[in-house]
């Protein structure tokens, strides 16, 4: 933009035409379509008056560090941060580009204002890319508007419901930075010539005429079980934040079951209580689910506080189970899972941003603290949310918030986003990318930005055969006309052969369509290579007729968001190829128990580390009674009140077999005696228990995938 006086804009003088309209004419700006747009206005650290001067210092301390993400930089307000946490506001803007898996990059529009200085390609890609911005001056180059008539205009004609008037404030504060808005009275806001001048280059866009409207008048909530109601009320910003990520495995049996009629069925079926043998046979007529399964689903149900151990392999309803059996409500039952798991109800404002469960997956990790992205997970709590009535699907796999779900999220306390205007709670940073394998980062980045790369096709097929030769399967690149993308193996658990095939789409628009797509030539393929199952890797399956067809013709459908997350995954809690079968099945009950079974490693493997800390805190407070020795009973009545998830009595054997094994030896027994049962101490430090542990993976180092 050229160069001006502010200063008189923002009183209301006017300024001459000639010293208005730029030099060099700019094209109109086409918004994004209105799905692909955000509907969060950054604000960053200064103050509202100066958000262009904090995005240029920004920008060039982007540069200055050559995007690396762990770099610190100053925004001018005196405070150091990452870079990774700075660009977290102006990410989904058009301000940045990615450029490796530890860098940012400015995009060229960015490079264009820092050159030039002029403010059409800061305000042109906010449009482009930010809902109801542009947009916003269309009703105020008519007369003159407050700031609560601009929110409901936003509400009622661009089905932006928003709580409070913060975002519409954010967008006026950058357009009285940009000069285009200014307040003619105290409450009055108005245009200014700039603004008028710039205003038509601004193309409106809007929600699809197929979005639900927005109803209008009060809504009755009725009040939860007294118990439900006592855990929202002592509800704290910590106690959000120290939620359980994961929300776990829920059985769905042949898929005829939802996740709250599937939670009614095992609830009820424990009370007034029922043993554990019982309790399996009954999971496994009702759900087919096998034992294995039958663990991740009582650590589900333990963790949300349904049930609890009421005796030796005993288990009984909670107060909370009992109260919610009455009714058996699925509003309840999100009420309740909202206090237990993190990012529940928080969904419901989240749809103003994204409406899809890949994206609100990856916005729990970047902006909630999730450690991994579960689209899994989301998609139960999509599923819970919409028998609640709290949400509504409009179109194939996108949500939006109902009257009913804006009015429940803007009476219960919700978990604000990480770096969002006012937080104040504390929140533990995520695990850094360092933490895991350089190789598994790296390839899952590949298999992200491969699945957009619709011009170069074999790129995806390349890392997606990698990724498959990663996890351990023999895995081969084979492409071309009329061939199969990629050809994969392994020896299944009854020691045969299980071939697949693998065929990879890449999609520029991150959505595989259905015509793109031969499933006759797959069938075809999986005949002539005798292949056992068939899976289709791609960034996204929206279209629910292409999800039909493969069920269908028995085609697993694996994006590569999913891939890519268990590329990482199996870097940190690695498992046996052969579980990775149940990954690319095409039933989704498999998907399930395969996700049931990673979770029960994970768990083990927390365990471990639970009484290793245990028994150091013993050994280091030791007293005339257990003389730094602890039964297995009583290091199971420790972990159980420190872990999400009780241990069972097997798991903490194995675990403390495992720690006095000859290749660690860092605990010892005390025999039983004297009444006392048989004790566990610890002889080395955690960390000298760590490094025991880690030598032993160091010792198979160099040793090839295949030894001859």
């Amino acid at each position: 933009m050229p160069e001006i006086n502010m200063n008189m804009q923002r009183e209301g003088k006017s300024v001459t035409e000639s010293r208005i309209i730029p030099k060099h004419r700019h094209e109109p700006v086409k918004p994004h379509p209105w799905q692909s747009r955000v509907s969060g206005m950054p604000y960053l650290p200064g103050g509202s008056k100066r958000q262009l001067e904090a995005l240029r210092i920004l920008l060039r301390e982007i540069v200055r560090v050559d995007g690396l993400k762990t770099a610190s930089v100053d925004l001018g307000d005196g405070t150091n941060r990452t870079v990774r946490d700075a660009v977290k506001q102006i990410a989904p803007t058009g301000m940045l580009e990615r450029a490796e898996r530890d860098r940012v990059s400015i995009s060229a529009p960015a490079k264009q204002w820092l050159d030039t200085g002029d403010n059409y390609w800061v305000f042109s890609e906010f449009h482009r890319n930010v809902r109801f911005f542009g947009e916003l001056l269309v009703p105020i180059l008519r007369q003159p508007l407050t700031v609560r008539d601009l929110n409901g205009i936003a509400e009622k004609e661009y089905q932006l419901p928003w709580s409070t008037l913060d975002q519409t404030r954010r967008r006026i504060n950058w357009f009285i930075d940009f000069g285009f808005l200014h307040y003619k009275t105290n409450l009055l806001i108005d245009i200014t010539d700039v603004g008028r001048a710039y205003a038509p280059l601004l193309l409106p866009g809007g929600p699809s005429k197929t979005v639900i409207p927005v109803q209008t008048g009060p809504v009755e909530v009725n009040d939860p079980p007294s118990a439900i109601k006592t855990l929202l009320e002592d509800l704290t910003r910590q106690g959000l934040v120290s939620r359980s990520p994961i929300l776990g495995y829920i059985p769905k049996g042949n898929g005829d079951l939802d996740a709250v009629r599937s939670i009614e069925l095992l609830v009820n079926s424990a009370s007034p209580s029922i043993s554990r043998a019982d309790w399996i046979l009954f999971c496994e007529k009702t759900f087919g689910m096998s034992e294995g399964s039958f663990g991740a689903a009582l650590t589900t149900l333990t963790k949300s506080g349904l049930i609890e151990q009421s005796g030796m392999n005993v288990f009984s309803p909670t107060e909370v189970g009992q109260q919610w059996l009455e009714t058996a409500s699925a509003l309840d039952l999100a009420r309740l899972f909202h206090t237990r798991f993190g990012f529940f109800l928080e969904i419901i404002p989240a749809l103003n941003e994204y409406d899809r469960a890949p994206e609100l997956a990856r916005m729990a990790v970047d902006q909630f603290g999730l450690p991994r992205a579960d689209v899994g997970g989301i998609r139960t709590r999509l599923q819970i949310l919409k028998a609640a009535g709290l949400i509504t699907e409009r179109a194939n796999w996108r949500y939006q918030s109902t009257p009913l779900g804006d009015e429940i999220a803007a009476r219960t306390l919700l978990q604000e986003p990480m770096g969002a205007e006012g937080s104040t709670h504390e929140t533990e940073a995520a695990p850094s990318q360092d933490a895991f394998s350089a190789a598994s980062a790296a390839l899952a980045e590949e298999l992200n930005i491969a699945g957009l790369a619709s011009d170069s096709p074999m790129r995806l097929e390349k890392a997606v055969a990698d990724a498959f030769r990663y996890l351990g399967f023999e895995s081969q690149h084979i492409g071309g006309a009329g061939k199969t993308d990629v050809l994969v193996s392994v020896i299944g658990p009854d020691r045969k052969p299980v071939r697949i095939i693998v065929d990879a789409k890449a999609a520029k628009s991150g959505g595989v369509a259905e015509g793109s797509v031969s499933f006759d030539t797959l069938l075809e393929h999986k005949r002539q290579h005798q292949a056992d199952l068939v899976v289709l890797v791609g960034p996204g399956f929206d279209d629910g007729r292409i999800r039909a067809r493969a069920l269908q013709n028995e085609v697993a459908l694996l994006t590569t968001a999913e891939l890519a997350a268990v590329v990482r995954r199996q870097a940190r809690h690695p498992i046996s190829t052969e579980s990775f079968i149940k990954l690319v099945h095409w039933q989704e009950s498999s998907r399930q128990e395969f996700e049931a079974e990673w979770t029960q490693v994970e768990r083990k493997i927390a365990l471990l580390g639970h009484i290793v800390g245990v028994l150091a805190k013993e050994a280091q407070d030791a007293d005339d009674v257990t003389l730094g020795a602890l039964s297995s009973d009583q290091i199971y009545l420790i972990v159980r009140d420190q872990s999400e998830t009780r241990p069972s009595p097997n798991d903490i054997s194995n675990a403390l077999t495992l720690l006095q094994h000859p290749l660690v030896q860092s605990i010892r027994t005390r025999p039983a005696s004297s009444g006392r049962p048989l004790s566990y101490y610890l002889v080395d430090s955690p960390i000298l228990v760590s490094k025991k542990i880690a030598s032993l993976a160091v010792s198979l180092e160099g040793l090839s995938e295949h030894v001859d």
